[in-house]
């Protein structure tokens, strides 16, 4: 546009349009801007609040009491706080050396030995059950939670005080056990394995392997471990013997198994 002396001059509606699409422009990107922030912000704030009534809504803490009377229910089904307790006091009371059982390997009776010094690991297999050369750490110390599950985690263990497998007597290994839900998902979980005993049938065999020896046992009963049966601590019917443990919401013994021969 231009006046009477040709000197170009500002177009005020033109310039006027221009700043307010500047201003819009930059208002709608403040905006978008301000709402990333505190929409989340806001969010939080109100989870935050939300999460606070919650907690104070909440029911007062377990009374010690009821924890202890858990506990104890927990007790009697966890060989491990009650039943290997009273298991170790009855080994004391029991005369395990200078009793004589068979021993399928001379044909001949045999003085039972318990060899408590012996460290070395054995093993143990059980093929129609899935378990195959599952570490046994010898001469566990069970009357103590922590010690045994240490040694749980990467197997099963023979309860110290009780005869090695091939001393005669009853041995007896025990290993943890777990919820159908966990177990699933971990079936070859060494800590776990024993969860497969629920499986096992009368007349299986159970391959025990320690040092360079293997030794065969047949499985002849099955039961659930009731807490004042310490059968474990007794030779069966003459014979070489061990029991299984599944230690778990329902402790289940594998037992027991007779040792039938060697096999080379």
């Amino acid at each position: 546009m231009t006046n009477e002396w040709n000197v170009p001059t500002k177009d005020e509606k033109k310039t006027k349009n221009v700043r307010l699409w500047i201003s819009g422009i930059l208002a709608f990107v403040g905006l978008v801007i301000i709402s990333t922030q505190v929409i989340p912000l806001t969010g939080s704030f109100f989870d935050g609040l939300i999460e606070r009534v919650r907690t104070e809504l909440q029911m007062k803490p377990v009374p010690d009491s009821y924890k202890q009377y858990i506990e104890e229910q927990f007790a009697y089904y966890d060989p491990g706080k009650s039943y290997f307790a009273n298991l170790a006091e009855q080994i004391g009371d029991i005369e395990i050396a200078s009793q004589y059982s068979y021993d399928p390997k001379s044909g001949s009776q045999k003085e039972i030995k318990v060899d408590t010094e012996y460290k070395k690991d054995m093993s143990i297999s059980i093929s129609s059950i899935g378990i195959k050369d599952i570490k046994i750490s010898s001469n566990v110390e069970s009357s103590d939670e922590k010690i045994y599950n240490a040694y749980l985690k990467y197997g099963v263990a023979h309860f110290r005080g009780t005869p090695l497998p091939g001393d005669g007597g009853n041995s007896f290994i025990y290993g943890h056990s777990a919820v159908d839900s966990f177990f699933r998902n971990h079936k070859n979980l060494p800590e776990t394995i024993f969860s497969r005993l629920n499986s096992i049938d009368i007349g299986q065999d159970v391959l025990i392997t320690k040092e360079k020896e293997t030794l065969k046992y047949v499985v002849r009963s099955k039961k659930i471990v009731a807490p004042d049966d310490f059968s474990i601590l007794i030779t069966q019917n003459n014979k070489e013997t061990y029991d299984m443990l599944a230690l778990g919401y329902r402790n289940k013994k594998v037992g027991c198994c007779s040792r039938e021969r060697n096999i080379v």
